[in-house]
């Protein structure tokens, strides 16, 4: 009986000690002298999160290409370039995977040759159109969350 008091007691009692402990610990200002309060309005104002392809900054959206102006020369500002560069080739890829799906069914539908590889050529480029735009989209989301890391806590 005494066994089965520990094994219930013990850990209803450390999560009630934890329950009252945490939030009063939620009241000290951080290390860095800023409250939780203060902490809160420089998330919502000053930092930039993306919505799909929109970013928001302070409740207003801004465009891809407005983002250029909101990093800081160094690591951020050349994940974002190298994000804008894989946007670019992502688009350029996109582009050409439609050229060559619409020469294709035109080739097939006049019975000539090569609509088939235009067909396979148009695949391929779409797919790797995709893997720019998802890796464009890996590399600014990091140097987003390496901007927003540096407002909220200083470059540590």
């Amino acid at each position: 009986m005494r066994n089965r008091l520990l094994q219930s007691g013990l850990p209803a009692l450390v999560f009630l000690l934890l329950g009252w402990g945490l939030p009063a610990a939620a009241q000290v200002p951080s290390r860095s002298g800023l409250s939780r309060d203060s902490l809160m309005r420089v998330y919502d104002t000053r930092t930039i999160y993306g919505y799909g392809d929109k970013y928001i900054l302070g409740g207003k959206q801004l465009p891809f290409r407005q983002l250029k102006t909101q990093f800081a020369p160094g690591v951020t500002s050349d994940l974002y370039q190298q994000g804008r560069h894989d946007r670019f080739v992502s688009r350029l890829l996109g582009v050409g995977a439609v050229a060559a799906l619409v020469g294709s069914a035109v080739l097939r539908k006049n019975e000539q040759f090569g609509g088939i590889a235009l067909l396979v050529a148009g695949v391929g480029l779409n797919i790797g159109s995709l893997r720019f735009s998802k890796k464009s989209t890996e590399v600014v989301d990091r140097a987003l969350w390496l901007r927003n890391k540096d407002v909220l806590f200083g470059g540590r």
